[in-house]
């Protein structure tokens, strides 16, 4: 399992990803994890990412984790989409989507100065989605370890 944790730490609500990826280094997870709060996944460097997954990570699964806008009623809440996610796609709707699997934290609502947004987010609560994103990568390779062992039998 291959996780591309995405965001920077210089912005408060858009610091979920690298959060999540540092967590999960830290405890040292069975999985390849890219993006932390030390070398963060931004657009300014996600190319390199995608061809690094193109070429050694072919046929693995590629779980990305991103801070996204929502609706209102939906902040605070986690979703989880098949096929992957689009970064950034609160600013740019025509990125191309990510991974296969995409666990987006909804930190701020869709509408108005979405950067203003994510610039004044309250760290606590940023610290609280990394944390429910976190428990869910734990539990994701948890099934996959749990599958694979299914497998085997």
């Amino acid at each position: 399992m291959v996780f591309v944790c995405i965001g920077t730490p210089r912005i408060v609500g858009d610091s979920v990803g690298p959060k999540v990826g540092t967590m999960l280094q830290r405890d040292n997870v069975d999985a390849f994890v890219y993006g932390t709060e030390d070398r963060p996944i931004t657009a300014i460097n996600l190319h390199r990412y995608r061809k690094m997954l193109a070429t050694y990570h072919r046929g693995d699964i590629v779980v990305t984790i991103d801070a996204t806008m929502g609706n209102a009623a939906d902040i605070g809440t986690v979703k989880i989409a098949d096929g992957g996610l689009r970064p950034a796609g609160a600013f740019r709707s025509r990125s191309a989507k990510l991974g296969d699997i995409g666990v987006m934290a909804i930190v701020g609502e869709r509408e108005g100065d979405m950067l203003l947004q994510l610039k004044v987010a309250d760290e606590n609560f940023i610290a609280m989605m990394a944390q429910e994103v976190h428990k869910i990568a734990l539990h994701a390779l948890q099934d996959g370890e749990q599958s694979k062992a299914d497998a085997s039998i």
